[in-house]
């Protein structure tokens, strides 16, 4: 057992009893605990979009993903989903294959694949040459194991349509070229998500609102966003903001091999990168993911103007509840995945399964 003593939560100093892994309890308690005299208790961070940090990438089966997942721990993340892009797919298949439940930090439900199923025209910083259509066959070998929990998928592609209706992950449009019917029909099929809003597919046209808008229309649609100063205009945060509203915007860190480390040449799923001040990019120019997690993507979330509470959600209750996990709140009875920070939103502690974890 674990009792926070005097923390704020939702405006109030209270104590938060924690047991078995879950918030058993939130009010005052005799219990003695850990005095945090009025500092801020929020839900832990979920990333749902990652591919690396510290030198490593989700990608390469030889890779640790402990290093990442205690990267992440460290950083206010509490659960990730490990990010692949394309690469060959005997490779994905190992990747995605990968025992998960031995790996130290944050917690992993399981993968996301961004890619192979994109368009070409759209691939980013992804490698052209592992780009194919969508493949039930393939996706059962990468799912063998039950991980694979999320896709990016182009829905305009050959077969996609067909497989998005089919999935049982859950499926985000992304690097796409698709037009307005065609995502509002990748939806009708099953679609739930936008990849990274904004980047790597049409943006909004008042005569062809693309994607975005048929996701606005879409009122269970979720919306990936980079907040990281670098993908998206803060005045596009916001308005993206405001046409989804506080309940489906999902913050994502896209972060690469390169988070965590100092500017230099790197490579993301084989395809070579370079980082000047800060900024990934491959030697052709694309954006490749980002170099923030998702901690310093909320407070860039505040800087842009939107409250706290409300960037916070966008990054845990807003992706537990895409994702049906039992997390994501500070609310009795859910997971005790917890972190406390103080009126700056500077990060103090971390809790992981009712455990106070070492920074």
């Amino acid at each position: 057992m674990t009792v926070l003593k005097n923390v704020l939560h939702k405006g109030t100093v209270t104590d938060i009893v924690l047991s078995g892994g879950k918030i058993e309890s939130i009010g005052k308690t005799e219990l003695p605990g850990i005095e945090l005299s009025g500092l801020k208790v929020y839900p832990g961070l979920i990333d749902t979009h990652i591919h690396g940090a510290l030198g490593h990438d989700v990608s390469d089966p030889h890779d640790s993903l402990d290093v990442i997942s205690d990267y992440e721990l460290r950083s206010g993340v509490t659960t990730w989903y490990p990010t692949t892009v394309a690469v060959d797919a005997e490779q994905l298949v190992k990747v995605t294959n990968r025992d998960v439940s031995l790996v130290s930090g944050a917690n992993i439900p399981g993968f996301h694949m961004e890619g192979p199923f994109i368009n070409k025209a759209k691939k980013g910083a992804i490698n052209e040459e592992h780009i194919i259509p969508a493949s039930r066959e393939l996706f059962d070998r990468c799912n063998a194991s039950g991980l694979v929990k999320k896709m990016t998928v182009a829905p305009e592609t050959e077969g996609a349509l067909e497989f998005i209706e089919d999935c049982p992950a859950l499926i985000s449009v992304g690097h796409t070229t698709c037009d307005y019917d065609t995502a509002a029909e990748s939806f009708r099929r099953g679609a739930r998500c936008l990849t990274h809003t904004y980047n790597v597919m049409p943006g909004i046209h008042h005569r062809e609102p693309g994607p975005i808008g048929a996701g606005a229309d879409s009122k269970d649609i979720y919306a990936e966003l980079i907040s990281d100063g670098v993908h998206i205009h803060p005045s596009a945060v916001r308005m993206l903001v405001r046409i989804y509203g506080t309940d489906r915007i999902v913050l994502v860190s896209d972060s690469v091999r390169a988070t965590g480390l100092s500017d230099g040449e790197y490579d993301l799923g084989g395809v070579p990168t370079v980082v000047k001040d800060g900024v990934a990019r491959t030697l052709g120019g694309n954006l490749a993911g980002s170099t923030t997690n998702l901690f310093d993507c909320v407070r860039c979330a505040i800087s842009f103007g939107i409250c706290e509470e409300d960037a916070v959600k966008m990054a845990s209750d807003n992706p537990a509840r895409m994702m049906g996990l039992n997390k994501g709140r500070v609310e009795v009875g859910y997971d005790a995945d917890l972190i406390i920070v103080d009126g700056d939103f500077n990060l103090k502690h971390v809790i992981k399964g009712g455990e106070l974890c070492v920074l």
